[in-house]
C-alpha cells in the first residue's frame, strides 16, 4: 500500500457521514420517542368478534375499547365500553367508559406491555372528561386518586414510582359508581426523557453523531402533511400511515426533530411530500422553519415556542418518485416539471437553499436520470440516489447467513460500479454535472415489515467501511451519503423493547403492537455498523490524499440482486489528511474471513507511534444484540514506528491516525 499526501483526491464533506430517521416500524415511536402508550388518542379500531367473523355469540368482550388497550371489569350487564365519535378530544374519536350499574366494582381500560422497573419515576397525563365521579389511576403497584372529574375537559398530571419492577407492568384508568366517562388522550413517559426523546439512545450517540440526518422519510414523507404535526401533542389528530400501515400520532413532529438533531449535535435535513402534497405547502413548511419574525410561518413557530429560525438549508424535495410503489409517482418528465415548481416556490421563501432532486442508479427507470436532468439540471444542486445491497428479503428460500456473508463484504465493490456508472450518466447529461447524494444506502437481505428489524453483523460492518471508502475515492461527485436507517428499522442502534405485532384487518388495515406477555426492560445498542461509523466519522481529516493498494482478491458468489465476481480485492482502504498536514487518517477493510493481513504501507517515512482502532469478531457473523450488547466493540491498539508492516486481523475494519514527521517537529516547537 502507498500513501501519497501530496495527491489530493477530492474534498471530506462533513454530509458523507449522515443518517435517515423514518417513521416506520419503531423507529420513531418505540425508538427515539419515549411514550410508552400505544394508540394514546383513541383513534384506532375496537375488536368486534371472536374467531374470523360475526354471530350471535361472537361478539368480543373488549367491544367498544380501542385497541391494544384492553378492558377492566368488563360485564354486558354493568358496563358499556364505547368508541365515542360524538364526544371526543383530539382527532374524531374517544374512549368512553359508561356505568350503568352500580355494582361497586372498578370498570374502565388499562394496557399492558410495560416494563416497569422499581423507584423509577414516569410522567402520566391523562385529558378527561366526566359527570363527578372519580377517577383511580393505577401505574405497577401505585395509585393516584384523582376525586373528581366535572363534564369538561381537563387535564391531570402526576409523575408515578412503582415500588416493584413489573416485567408485566401496566396502566390502568378506572371509575366506580354509575356515569360515563371520556378519555381524550393518556400519556406515559419515564420521567427522565429528554423534551420527550429517550435519554439513553441520545447518550449512546454521544460516540457517533452523524452529521446530518435526514426526516420524516423515506416513502413515509409522501403522503406526511406537516402542520398536522405542530402545535399541542394532545391535539395532534392520529392516523393510520397508507405507507406503512401503522398508526402515526403526529407526537414527533417538526419541533421534536429539530430538538432531537440539537440534542445528538446534527444538522437537520428534510424531504417534502411531493406525493399527497403541493407546492403550497412545501414553501410554507420552509417558511415555518426558516421564516423570521412578521412572516406567517415565523409566527406559527413563535407561537410553538421557538422565536428563532430553525434554519433548515437542506431540502430533497420529494422521494423515489419513480417507483410505483410510492403515493404520487409519476414519470421522470412530470416530476422535473413538478421540481421546478416546488423548487422556484421554495427558494422564494429562502434563495439560500440547498435543494435535492429525486434520481436513480445509473440508468435505471426509464432513462429517469437523464430525462430530469435534462429539464432542471440547472436548479438542482444535487440528485439524490439510493442503493440497497443484496435484496434476498423477498426470496421464498432466502440464503443463510452464512451464505450471505462474504456476498455482503464484496458488495460494496457493486457499489462502486453503480456510483461510477451514475457519475458517467450525470457528466453526460448535466453540464456542469450535478453533485450525487447518496442518501439512502444499506445492506438490506431479511427486514420484513412493519419493524424491519436486520440483525447487521461485522460483514455489514466492512461492507460500509467499504462503502464509505468508495464514496471518499468519488469526493470530487459524491457529496453526501446517509445509512438507512438510525434507529431499529435496518438501524444503526437499537433499541428494546421491541415489539411482538398483530394485524388489524378493519378501517385502514394497520399493524397495533401487542401488550401481553413479558416485556424485556429498556436497553440500546450498537451494531457493528455503528462502530465503524463512529470511527470514520470521529477521525477525518478536510482532504482524501492518494491510497493504491497492490495486495490479492478473492471470489464472490451471486446472491440476491449481487452479482457474482471473480476478483474482488481483499485490501479496501482510504486515508484523509488533517487539514494542518500533519496527521494521516489510513481506515482499512480486511476482506478476508479468515486470513490476517500483513500490509506494507509506504509513504508515511519517519512516522511517531500510531493508534489504531479495530472493530472485528470471532467470526464476520457477530453481532451485537439485547442480551449480549457489546459483544463487538472497539478494540484500541498502537502501531509502533519501528513496525514494517500494519497487521490486520481477518474480517476487520481498522481507523489508524498517523502523525507525520511535520507534526513531530511542530510540537518540538
Amino acid at each position: 500500500m502507498t500513501v501519497d499526501p501530496k495527491v489530493v483526491l477530492g474534498p471530506v464533506h462533513d454530509r458523507l457521514y449522515g443518517a435517515n430517521l423514518e417513521h416506520v416500524g419503531q423507529s420513531v415511536h418505540g425508538g427515539t420517542w419515549s411514550e410508552l402508550l400505544k394508540d394514546r388518542k383513541f383513534a384506532g379500531v375496537d375488536r368486534m368478534y371472536l374467531g374470523l367473523s360475526e354471530g350471535l355469540s361472537h361478539e368480543h368482550p373488549a367491544f367498544g375499547v380501542v385497541a391494544p388497550w384492553e378492558p377492566v371489569g368488563p360485564d354486558r350487564d354493568a358496563v358499556l365500553f364505547v368508541h365515542d365519535n360524538t364526544t371526543f378530544y383530539t382527532g374524531s374519536q374517544s374512549q368512553r367508559i359508561t356505568v350503568l350499574v352500580d355494582d361497586g366494582r372498578p370498570h374502565g381500560i388499562r394496557q399492558g406491555g410495560i416494563h416497569l422497573r422499581a423507584g423509577d419515576g414516569y410522567q402520566v397525563r391523562l385529558v378527561v372528561r366526566g359527570q363527578g365521579q372519580a377517577v383511580q389511576v393505577s401505574l405497577g403497584d401505585v395509585t393516584w386518586i384523582i376525586p373528581r372529574v366535572e363534564d369538561r375537559w381537563d387535564v391531570f398530571e402526576r409523575t408515578m414510582s412503582p415500588a416493584r419492577t413489573d416485567a408485566r407492568g401496566a396502566l390502568s384508568i378506572t371509575v366506580t359508581g354509575s356515569g360515563s366517562l371520556w378519555v381524550g388522550c393518556a400519556s406515559l413517559m419515564p420521567a427522565d426523557n429528554l423534551e420527550g426523546h429517550r435519554r439513553e439512545l441520545v447518550e449512546a450517540m454521544e460516540a457517533w453523531r452523524p452529521t446530518s440526518l435526514r426526516w420524516p422519510g423515506g416513502n413515509f414523507v409522501s403522503a406526511y402533511h406537516w402542520r398536522s404535526g405542530t402545535g399541542d401533542r394532545d391535539l395532534r389528530p392520529s392516523y393510520v400511515d397508507p405507507v406503512w400501515h401503522l398508526l402515526e400520532t403526529n407526537d414527533v413532529g417538526t419541533d421534536e426533530f429539530i430538538r432531537l438533531c440539537r440534542l445528538i449535535g446534527t444538522e437537520p435535513e428534510l424531504t417534502v411530500n411531493m406525493g399527497s402534497g403541493t407546492v403550497e405547502e412545501a414553501a410554507a413548511w420552509v417558511e415555518y422553519c426558516n421564516g423570521v419574525e412578521g412572516t406567517p410561518g415565523g409566527e406559527l413557530r413563535a407561537r410553538n415556542g421557538h422565536a428563532e429560525p430553525f434554519e433548515v438549508t437542506t431540502w430533497y424535495v420529494g422521494n423515489e418518485q419513480f417507483g410505483n410503489w410510492q403515493v404520487g409517482h409519476v414519470d421522470a418528465e412530470t416530476y422535473a416539471q413538478r421540481y421546478l415548481a416546488f423548487a422556484r416556490a421554495m427558494r422564494e421563501v429562502d434563495p439560500r437553499l440547498r435543494l435535492i432532486a429525486v434520481g436513480a442508479p445509473a440508468e435505471l427507470y426509464g432513462r429517469w436520470n437523464e430525462l430530469v436532468l435534462r429539464a432542471a439540471a440547472a436548479e438542482m444542486d444535487e440528485l439524490s440516489v439510493h442503493y440497497y445491497s443484496i435484496r434476498t428479503e423477498k426470496m421464498e428460500a432466502p440464503p443463510t447467513a452464512a451464505e450471505l456473508c462474504l456476498p455482503k463484504i464484496a458488495a460494496a465493490h457493486e457499489v462502486e460500479a453503480m456510483l461510477d456508472a451514475t457519475i458517467d450518466v450525470v457528466a453526460r447529461h448535466a453540464s456542469p454535472p450535478v453533485p450525487i447524494a447518496f442518501d439512502e444506502w444499506n445492506t438490506y437481505v431479511g427486514a420484513k415489515g412493519p419493524d424491519f428489524i436486520e440483525p447487521y453483523d461485522v460483514a455489514d460492518a466492512l461492507y460500509a467501511g467499504s462503502l464509505i471508502h468508495a464514496c471518499l475515492r468519488r469526493s470530487r461527485y459524491v457529496t453526501a451519503a446517509a445509512v438507512f436507517n438510525l434507529v431499529n428499522v435496518m438501524g444503526s442502534y437499537m433499541v428494546g423493547p421491541l415489539h411482538a405485532w398483530e394485524w388489524h384487518p378493519s378501517r385502514g388495515e394497520y399493524w397495533v403492537p401487542r401488550t401481553d406477555g413479558d416485556v424485556s426492560p429498556p436497553s440500546v445498542w450498537k451494531t457493528p455498523t455503528t462502530l465503524v461509523l463512529e470511527l470514520l466519522t470521529g477521525r477525518r481529516g478536510d482532504r482524501v490524499v492518494e491510497t493504491r493498494v497492490d495486495g490479492p482478491t478473492f471470489a464472490s458468489p451471486a446472491r440476491g440482486n449481487l452479482p457474482a465476481y471473480d476478483a474482488v480485492p481483499t485490501i479496501d482502504a482510504a486515508t484523509t489528511l488533517a487539514p494542518d498536514g500533519g496527521t494521516l487518517y489510513l481506515s482499512v477493510v480486511n476482506r478476508d474471513l479468515e486470513t490476517p493481513a500483513h500490509v506494507t504501507v509506504d509513504g508515511v517515512d519517519g512516522r511517531a507511534d500510531a493508534r489504531t482502532w479495530c472493530v472485528t469478531g470471532r467470526s464476520a457473523l457477530d453481532r451485537n444484540s439485547e442480551e449480549h450488547p457489546r459483544a463487538v466493540t472497539i478494540e484500541e491498539g498502537v502501531w509502533p514506528a519501528a513496525a514494517t508492516t500494519l497487521d490486520l486481523p481477518p474480517h476487520s475494519f481498522t481507523m489508524v491516525e498517523i502523525p507525520l514527521p511535520i507534526a513531530s517537529e511542530r510540537r518540538r516547537e
